[in-house]
C-alpha cells in the first residue's frame, strides 16, 4: 500500500491555507505547517493553529525569511504549498 505524501502548507493560518490544511488532514495526510514566533501573539491565528494541530497536524518553527528553517521544514515533506498571496510572500 502507498504511503500518504506528507505535505507542507505555509501560510497556514490565511483563509485558503486554513481549509488546504483541513482538507489535508480528512484524507490522511501528514500534514505539517510552517509558522512563525509571533503568530502566537495573535488570538485568531493561535486559535487556527491549535484547532490544526489537535486534528493531527505538525506545526513546525520557521519562516520563509528564515532559509535555514525553511529548508529544514522541506526535507521532512513529500509536497509543498504557499498558499500566501504575491504581496505576502515578497513582503
Amino acid at each position: 500500500m502507498m504511503e500518504d505524501s506528507k505535505i507542507l502548507i505555509i501560510r497556514v493560518t490565511g483563509n485558503l491555507g486554513h481549509k488546504i490544511a483541513k482538507v489535508s488532514l480528512q484524507h490522511g495526510h501528514p500534514t505539517f505547517a510552517l509558522v512563525k514566533d509571533s503568530i502566537f501573539s495573535d488570538p485568531l491565528k493561535y486559535l487556527k493553529l491549535q484547532s490544526l494541530q489537535n486534528s493531527g497536524a505538525t506545526l513546525l518553527k520557521g519562516s520563509l525569511e528564515d532559509e535555514a528553517s525553511l529548508i529544514e521544514a522541506v526535507k521532512e515533506v513529500d509536497v509543498v504549498i504557499c498558499a500566501g498571496s504575491a504581496k505576502q510572500v515578497l513582503d
